[in-house]
């Protein structure tokens, strides 16, 4: 019995005394609303054409963290990770007609924030867990709406519009490569927990940055996490 103690204290003790912070893996599901949209293509006051998206809600995906915890007082954590949903955009001019195709919009955010414990819970050799708040900046790259602008650049022009060929990959492609940068703050909130070399947590944030959901002026996510301590 002695023996079986000492080898659990050998265990635990580069995370209970040596421990700085952890790392892992991280999953989203992110509460958000895009409304639909459509508009006519108008070429010199003449429309020739029109496009429209349907709305779509919500998101999900996965991600990394590194959270450190060699700060008194505070913890720094860093996490960056991405959010996906599809919704379907119609497209039709003289040439094409009606053609519907599903598009994804993408995001990809990096949030930098300082946790603070606010209620400890632990259970001696084996496992800890606390309640905490956080406070932060973030970044953020998402992709935009298709609008007429945009289809005048993919097509070569807005005389193009009326009889150019449609090319999904190109409105896509154009898409990707013109995505919108924002930025902004958040707040979270969360348990945190650590059993022998293992930590994890879950967590509520709520994200202020106008921009980052296309007409949105933030959105909020639950999040999981699974890692170990370094």
């Amino acid at each position: 019995m002695k023996k079986f103690l000492i080898g659990i204290m050998i265990a635990v003790l580069p995370t209970s005394i040596f421990a700085i912070g952890g790392f892992g893996l991280s999953v989203n599901s992110s509460t958000f609303s895009v409304d639909a949209g459509s508009s006519d293509l108008m070429v010199e006051g003449i429309k020739v054409g029109s496009f429209s998206y349907d709305s779509f809600e919500n998101g999900g995906g996965i991600g990394g963290y590194l959270y450190l915890d060699i700060i008194p007082v505070v913890d720094l954590d860093i996490e960056y990770n991405f959010t996906g949903q599809v919704y379907n955009f119609t497209f039709e001019n003289a040439v094409t007609t009606s053609e519907t195709q599903e598009f994804a919009f993408a995001a990809g955010s990096m949030f930098i924030t300082i946790q603070k414990p606010v209620f400890d819970l632990g259970i001696p050799f084996l496992a800890k867990a606390k309640l905490y708040g956080g406070l932060g900046m973030n970044t953020n790259v998402s992709t935009p709406m298709v609008n007429q602008e945009m289809l005048e650049s993919v097509f070569g022009g807005a005389s193009n519009l009326e009889n150019g060929a449609y090319d999904y990959d190109a409105v896509t492609d154009y898409l990707t490569d013109n995505a919108v940068e924002t930025s902004g703050f958040h707040i979270d909130a969360g348990i945190f927990f650590k059993v022998l070399t293992f930590s994890g947590s879950v967590y509520y944030r709520q994200v202020m940055a106008d921009g980052a959901i296309p007409g949105n002026k933030g959105f909020g996510s639950m999040n999981f996490r699974i890692g170990l301590g370094i």
